[in-house]
């Protein structure tokens, strides 16, 4: 039986999402935690009696829902924002933690944490100011709207988005009632003064301004250097997903510290080999953010390498329910947030279908197999997630297939040389050739998705509405357990 954790990760999300749909207050979670326990003493109780222990066997997987189910209510209600209105009491104005500021051709886009919000962020559009990740600033309250106000046409299409990152509020702010009061320190502006570091250092370097930005994109997370026209361009080709760390990005960079660590095998200790690089992961993912896809995949990819240091068998279906467990514990509001979601719908559907729909077998023909399974896994995470690519980002790419067939394969090859590069940027070396080859590979992968996705021409912009995306993964769900129902029994 490869339940594992699968049952308390539906059970948490299920109450998560209950207590944020009908608003529930945390003190009703206790009810069913409560009913958990005593369930849980009764079925130890009987346990004394070997047939009533077996009678009673089947209740064990009760207290199990009922214990997780009332921490995702408790978890998500003490993790509720506080509106602006319930913290204002009169005042005038808002003191916001920054968290990322990107320059549009208007100007900038602030993106800030409400102090006394709870988490609530606000999105400030204005002109050019000095503000930086980290500053709390100081803003008029009645600038600030909130999200669902907006009922334009391009507000009701970006409002998902928003919603999905924590984004609550928007608003318009001239650059002089923006007021820096003081600025943030903490581990996470640690690890953030880090990657200012990595990215002054990729920036200083031979590289064009295009290359390095994108090569701070895949390395480091950073899109705020891509101009609309180049993420359009990625994102026409069904190429988006290259542009933000996720599964594919650790995956590669697990692959390359695997390599890297060979001296270690050739003396006998891969352990430490495999240690080393889980700890290496783990910086990477606090450096670049903390991404909740990254964080997905860097808990699976520490399972497994444990998993293999410890010569266990790894399932990947339960390292997925653990990951995505452990992540909802931690800040429940992740289940509503665009890349977790992409990122276990996408990862979920490999898991449930890749290795039954591969017509070849591996042990007859093995690179034929790999052939398959490429194109089989870009079917089916491109099908899986098309519904959340339509609700967020109103666009269905028709040319995913061939776009990331031709395209994908160079992306390991591309991103190890971009981690040597930027590697040795930081110790003072660089590389030309490497430089070189980052240049051109880029040219390479920017106008290969322009051409074979047409432009815009092969793109339908449709926004499904959230019922269809409810159909459609409920559809999903019966279908992987339709055909993993060995592993249910």
């Amino acid at each position: 039986m490869q339940k594992g954790p699968l049952i308390p990760m539906l059970s948490l999300a299920g109450g998560i999402t209950l207590s944020k749909v009908l608003m529930i207050p945390w003190w009703i979670g206790v009810f069913p935690i409560a009913c958990a326990i005593g369930l849980y003493l009764f079925l130890i109780k009987k346990s004394s009696d070997p047939v009533a222990a077996f009678r009673a066997g089947k209740w064990h997987v009760a207290w199990v829902i009922l214990l997780f189910v009332g921490i995702g209510l408790t978890n998500e209600s003490l993790s509720r924002p506080v509106s602006i209105e319930e913290i204002c009491e009169g005042e005038d104005s808002l003191y916001c933690e920054v968290t990322g500021v990107l320059t549009k051709t208007y100007g900038e886009r602030i993106d800030a944490v409400i102090e006394g919000t709870n988490g609530a962020k606000v999105r400030i559009r204005t002109g050019v100011t000095e503000v930086s990740s980290g500053d709390i600033i100081k803003i008029p309250a009645t600038c600030v709207k909130h999200v669902a106000s907006d009922t334009s046409s391009i507000g009701r299409k970006i409002m998902p988005m928003m919603k999905s990152a924590g984004i609550l509020y928007s608003g318009w702010i001239s650059p002089k009632h923006i007021e820096v009061v003081g600025q943030t320190k903490g581990i996470r502006y640690f690890f953030n003064d880090i990657r200012e570091y990595i990215e002054t250092c990729i920036e200083r370097s031979h590289l064009s301004k295009q290359t390095a930005d994108f090569l701070k994109a895949i390395i480091m997370g950073d899109k705020t250097g891509l101009d609309e026209e180049t993420r359009l361009t990625f994102a026409n080709g069904g190429l988006a997903h290259i542009l933000a760390l996720s599964g594919l990005h650790i995956g590669i960079l697990a692959g390359f510290l695997i390599m890297m660590m060979l001296p270690f095998k050739l003396l006998g200790h891969y352990k430490w080999g495999y240690l080393i690089s889980i700890v290496i992961l783990w910086l990477f993912v606090a450096v670049t953010g903390f991404a909740y896809s990254s964080v997905r995949a860097c808990i699976m990819t520490t399972f497994a390498f444990i998993g293999i240091a410890a010569a266990r068998q790894n399932f990947a279906g339960n390292a997925l329910c653990s990951a995505c467990l452990l992540i909802l514990i931690l800040d429940p509001t992740a289940l509503f947030d665009a890349g977790f979601q992409l990122s276990v719908v996408c990862v979920g559907a490999l898991i449930a279908f890749a290795s039954s729909l591969n017509p070849i077998g591996h042990r007859h023909h093995p690179v034929l197999f790999y052939i398959c399974g490429a194109i089989m896994a870009t079917i089916i995470a491109t099908g899986a997630s098309w519904v959340l690519t339509s609700y967020y980002f109103s666009q269905i790419p028709l040319m995913f297939l061939p776009t990331n067939l031709l395209l994908l394969p160079i992306l390991p090859v591309y991103l190890s040389v971009g981690i040597l590069y930027t590697a040795l940027l930081c110790i003072g070396f660089e590389i030309r050739w490497a430089g070189h080859l980052l240049d051109q590979g880029y040219n390479f992968l920017l106008k290969s998705s322009d051409i074979l996705s047409g432009g815009a021409d092969y793109v339908i912009n449709y926004q499904l509405p959230l019922w269809g995306v409810l159909l459609w993964l409920i559809f999903l769900a019966i279908t992987a357990i339709i055909f993993n129902r060995k592993n249910f029994t």
